[in-house]
């Protein structure tokens, strides 16, 4: 489980050189042989990743205290012995080691569930302090050191998040590898990318607002390169399954979860947009409306083994197919609050008034089925219905439906497996109300 220390952050008390700074930062200049240093590097790290570990210890089924302390000195250790660390300026020294200190790291314990908690930062700081002592380099602080290296830690787990986080929003959306791969391509090379437009963006604007700038420049760019790359995308790139890919992208470990794939300095303060964001859904209706019109000015082409046909064609017409995105009525279930947060948040996030779905349409849709059960046009249930994921396995997720067709599937085969993927009871396994 991802919890609300998943960006590795630790108490105070953990930050063992913190409280008394070396005597090197009072600008003393020392000698000291790399043996020593080693040496030295090797004992700290024990202390300050034992006294981590004991925090998350009780979440590891398979190694004890001692294999988990053990591991994770191997890891930044061997960082620390690299021999270029001797003749690099101290910012490098940092970058060094952090980043093949966490690939070691990442690869090896990347899948332990208490990944994301385990606070490493203090123990990365006290390894590049000890190494900065070896011979005359320009003075650093501490402190500066201290704060250099916990944020290039935290980087490397925000990146690390990311890409799960964005590979398993697209894994709940599509199901052919193929496509998968294609989509996170155009998804996750365009996140920084669309961040970096935004504050370059020097127009004075509340955190909402950002929130919808960032959310419209990712949804464009991503999808106007995912729709290059991949054949009869017409048929994949709805508007109803860009939808709910970005609304997977919004909460891609579940609804009981706090991470977003939103930049979270961006809802430091706002937290995240809620799942049934209404923005979001006007964002693809208008941008597919766009497209057809011909009014983007970076028009997306198709790739297609036979001859394209103008977008104008191949672009679905709400009309026609009947795949609206209207603004269903999800169950909220909050991850930094409670239903009250959502509703808070919703009403700081605008949406395009121009397209603002009439009321009449509304009550259509509900009946036509949930937007989100893979039972589509033979959904028998609506948008209100919470929806049950289908275990293949214990730890094998299936496809999505809503609670109405699930219990239509349980009664010919009671021996189906779910559990609910919104809504209170969220990641429980499910079980008809009685």
């Amino acid at each position: 489980m991802i919890g609300r220390n998943y960006r590795g952050r630790v108490p105070q008390s953990q930050a063992l050189h913190t409280q008394h700074a070396p005597a090197s930062d009072r600008r003393q200049v020392s000698q000291v042989s790399h043996e020593k240093v080693l040496e030295k590097i090797h004992g700290n790290l024990y202390a300050i990743v034992g006294e981590a570990v004991d925090e998350i210890k009780n979440e590891e089924e398979k190694w004890s205290r001692q294999e988990m302390v053990k591991r994770i000195v191997g890891y930044i250790f061997k960082a620390a012995k690299a021999p270029e660390l001797l003749t690099q300026p101290w910012q490098e020294v940092a970058r060094t080691v952090v980043s093949h200190g966490m690939s070691s790291y990442h690869a090896a314990c990347g899948e332990r569930t208490w990944f994301w908690q385990l606070g490493l930062g203090n123990a990365f700081t006290s390894a590049v302090w000890e190494l900065l002592q070896m011979r005359n380099r320009p003075a650093a602080h501490y402190q500066d050191v201290q704060d250099y290296v916990v944020r290039e830690f935290e980087n490397h787990l925000d990146k690390t998040l990311l890409t799960k986080g964005v590979w398993d929003a697209i894994a709940l959306t599509f199901h052919d590898e193929a496509i998968r791969a294609k989509v996170y391509k155009a998804v996750y090379n365009t996140h920084a990318t669309a961040l970096e437009e935004l504050m370059d963006d020097s127009r004075p604007m509340d955190d909402a607002r950002k929130v919808e700038k960032f959310t419209k420049k990712w949804l464009e760019a991503s999808m106007q390169r995912a729709w290059s790359a991949i054949e009869d995308v017409e048929s994949v790139l709805t508007p109803g399954q860009v939808t709910r890919l970005f609304q997977n992208l919004m909460a891609p470990f579940g609804e009981g979860h706090e991470y977003t794939c939103i930049p979270v300095t961006l809802i430091e303060q706002i937290g995240r947009p809620p799942r049934n964001w209404k923005f979001l859904k006007m964002a693809v209706q208008d941008m597919f409306r766009e497209w057809r019109e011909g009014a983007s000015a970076t028009q997306p082409a198709k790739r297609r083994r036979k001859a394209a046909a103008p977008i104008s064609d191949a672009l679905p017409v709400e009309e026609e197919d009947g795949e609206r995105i209207e603004a269903e009525q999800v169950p909220m279930n909050g991850t930094n609050g409670s239903a009250r947060h959502e509703e808070e948040m919703e009403d700081q996030l605008s949406e395009p008034k121009e397209i603002e779905p009439k009321a009449e349409e509304d009550a259509d849709d509900a009946d036509m089925g949930h937007p989100e059960c893979t039972s589509a046009e033979e959904c028998t249930g609506n948008s209100t219905l919470q929806l049950v994921r289908h275990l293949l396995q214990e730890d094998d997720p299936g496809d999505v439906y809503c609670e109405a067709c699930w219990a239509g599937y349980v009664d010919e085969n009671p021996d189906l497996m779910g559990v609910w993927e919104d809504g209170e009871r969220a990641g429980e396994l499910y079980s008809a109300e009685p």
